[in-house]
C-alpha cells in the first residue's frame, strides 16, 4: 500500500540533480526572507524527486526549449535549464514583474 502512494508522488526513475546556478541562489539568498528561501528549497526538492510539474505550475520558455518558469508563489517565480536528462540548474529567481520573458511566456 505505501508502494503505491510513494509512486503516486513522485516519476518513478526520474532523479535530477543541481548541477548549475547555485551562485544565483545564493546571491538571491541573501536579500529574501525565510520562507521565500523555505519555498524555493521546496520547489528545488520537488525537481530532484520528479514531483515539480504535479506540484507547480510550470510555463515554457518558448524562445529557450530548455527553460522553463516555475511559479512557486503569486510573488515568486523560479526560472531553471534542463541541461540534460539527470541535471538542472538555476537561471533566475525573483519576483514575475523582473522577468519580460516570463510576462511573455505566462500572456
Amino acid at each position: 500500500m505505501n508502494e503505491s502512494r510513494r509512486q503516486d508522488s513522485t516519476a518513478p526513475g526520474t532523479s535530477f540533480r543541481l548541477e548549475t546556478g547555485l551562485e544565483v541562489l545564493d546571491d538571491w539568498s541573501e536579500t529574501a526572507s525565510q520562507s521565500q528561501k523555505n519555498v524555493i528549497h521546496k520547489a528545488l526538492f520537488a525537481m530532484v524527486d520528479g514531483s515539480l510539474f504535479r506540484t507547480y505550475r510550470v510555463i515554457d520558455d518558448y524562445q529557450r526549449p530548455n527553460e522553463l518558469f516555475v511559479v512557486v508563489k503569486d510573488d515568486l517565480v523560479m526560472k531553471i535549464r534542463v541541461n540534460c536528462f539527470d541535471s538542472f540548474g538555476v537561471v533566475h529567481i525573483g519576483p514575475p514583474a523582473s522577468s519580460a520573458r516570463f510576462r511573455d511566456s505566462a500572456g
